[in-house]
């Protein structure tokens, strides 16, 4: 089988795990679409060791820090001025913390704050199953491609 079919196949079968998982238990409280983002950043960011760390680190400290933020505008009231200044200060940090080479992969910084203000925003215990949902799908993304691998028929 090709490389590419022998993925694709992989991929299609994780993804029903991962459908049946996210969504048929509930009480887990992953985010489905977050897993779809993280594993799609795998991909993104190279595949392999790399695939998995780049974007864990970078999208793991982005979410912390969106979440910080949105902490930072409810505790100054929580008013538009103060989110648009500190979402615009939040977007500068996520480009310069690239100066650290764990953090240098800059669009899954901004992929991590995308979904922690895609899961609706909140500064409670959602911010864990955020993360948990880009472990899992940068967890999909591997498999996926160890499985594909295995898969294809040698070249």
């Amino acid at each position: 089988m090709k490389l590419l079919h022998a993925l694709g196949l992989s991929i299609a079968l994780l993804v029903a795990l991962w459908v049946y998982v996210s969504i048929g238990m509930p009480d887990l409280r992953l985010y489905p679409w977050i897993g779809f983002v993280a594993w799609a950043a795998f991909f993104a960011a190279g595949g392999g060791r790399d695939g998995v760390v780049k974007p864990l680190a970078a999208s793991t400290v982005a979410i912390l820090l969106t979440a910080l933020t949105m902490f930072a505008v409810g505790a100054v009231g929580g008013g538009l001025g103060a989110l648009i200044g500190l979402v615009a200060l939040l977007a500068f940090v996520l480009v310069v913390i690239s100066d650290v080479a764990a953090l240098s992969y800059t669009p899954a910084a901004f992929l991590g704050a995308a979904t922690y203000f895609g899961s609706g925003g909140k500064v409670d215990d959602s911010i864990l199953f955020v993360i948990l949902s880009w472990i899992a799908g940068l967890a999909l993304g591997y498999v996926s491609e160890v499985l594909g691998k295995k898969m294809a028929r040698p070249a």
